[in-house]
């Protein structure tokens, strides 16, 4: 018997989930079968809250759903300290260990000449007038140690050569070619804790 339509369409839609394949998503969307009308309510009504609500802080580029940022608009926050990160969520590893108090600048992404991702298709010039407009004194590269994250670090640092900011980047114990979203929280401490002066390529 072939999977009816309906199921055939919610899987489709776990697949775009990431690291979900076919036979994970067709388990996904059976189960849903077995929830119970108020469960599934519940579940259309967070997508709904996440479309209605989510949005991207302009200056840091985190994800909220409120009218304020709860770390741009933290005034325990170190403003002289800017850590730029690849993606929104990498911010969350980061803010578990409890050891960054700084700001943040999302990215949105890495550079990739083959892929047509420019420097302003992911932030780089708003990175930079960041850094001068509040006067960062450090810029912690924390890009994925992938060759497209090098690349990308590579490349902030010689857009910002000019500016007065020390550039500084994790130190190596992150596992090459490693998404922070995976890294361990102590290794996240150990390296934002020894970054070291970043020289660039």
């Amino acid at each position: 018997m072939e999977t009816i339509d309906s199921v055939k369409r919610l899987k489709e839609s776990f697949k775009k989930l990431p690291g979900v394949g076919e036979k994970t998503a067709e388990r996904m969307a059976y189960a849903t079968l077995n929830f119970s009308e108020k469960e599934i309510q519940e579940f259309i009504a967070s997508l709904d809250n996440v479309l209605k609500n989510v949005h991207v802080c302009p200056n840091c580029g985190i994800y909220i759903d409120t009218a304020f940022c709860p770390i741009c608009d933290d005034v325990s926050r170190d403003t002289d300290v800017l850590l730029v990160v690849t993606e929104a969520k990498s911010v969350i590893s980061f803010e578990r260990t409890g050891k960054y108090h700084g700001k943040y600048f999302v990215l949105g992404g890495s550079l990739s000449p083959i892929k047509g991702i420019d420097p302003k298709k992911i932030r780089i010039p708003e990175l930079r007038q960041r850094v001068i407009d509040d006067n960062i004194k450090e810029v912690i590269l924390a890009c994925n140690s992938t060759i497209e994250g090098e690349t990308t670090s590579s490349f902030i640092k010689r857009y910002l050569d000019d500016t007065d900011a020390k550039v500084t980047r994790l130190a190596y114990g992150l596992p090459v070619g490693a998404d922070l979203e995976y890294v361990d929280e102590l290794t996240i401490e150990r390296s934002l804790n020894a970054r070291t002066i970043y020289k660039g390529e």
